[in-house]
């Protein structure tokens, strides 16, 4: 399979193929564990931009992936209103999966096309990638 980065383009978070001059693009994901979940289910708070950026499900009736200006720090001491930004992270042989604390069966996902952005789908979702590389920096 094909390695790609996430960055961020247009304000939204889209995986690439990032290599040669374009690995400079890529975008650092920032995490804060939340200690109001359940932590054997290993819940995180995600984010870009060093942690001043988070990702969120949305809090409508359909998820939806956003990324807002709210700081992860903030959000670990927020409680019950740092749900919709937490992922429970799980980790399958050499991959990891995110899946949306407030909309249970939604993992973060991409598509095997370049330049897709990053949204929710269900884990078994017809041609979308919601198992993810991961290395540390």
């Amino acid at each position: 399979t094909e390695h790609k980065g996430l960055c961020l383009r247009e304000g939204r978070l889209v995986a690439t193929n990032l290599q040669g001059v374009n690995a400079e693009q890529e975008e650092p994901i920032s995490v804060v564990p939340n200690p109001h979940l359940e932590r054997r289910r290993c819940p995180l708070i995600v984010g870009i931009r060093g942690g001043n950026k988070a990702l969120s499900c949305g809090t409508g009736p359909e998820p939806r992936l956003q990324l807002e200006e709210v700081k992860l720090l903030d959000l670990f001491s927020s409680g019950d209103a740092a749900v919709p930004y937490t992922f429970y992270k799980t980790f399958g042989g050499t991959t990891h999966t995110f899946e949306a604390a407030a909309f249970p069966g939604h993992f973060l996902s991409t598509a095997p096309q370049p330049d897709r952005e990053l949204g929710l789908a269900p884990r078994a979702a017809p041609g979308s990638i919601t198992s993810f590389y991961l290395r540390r920096r």
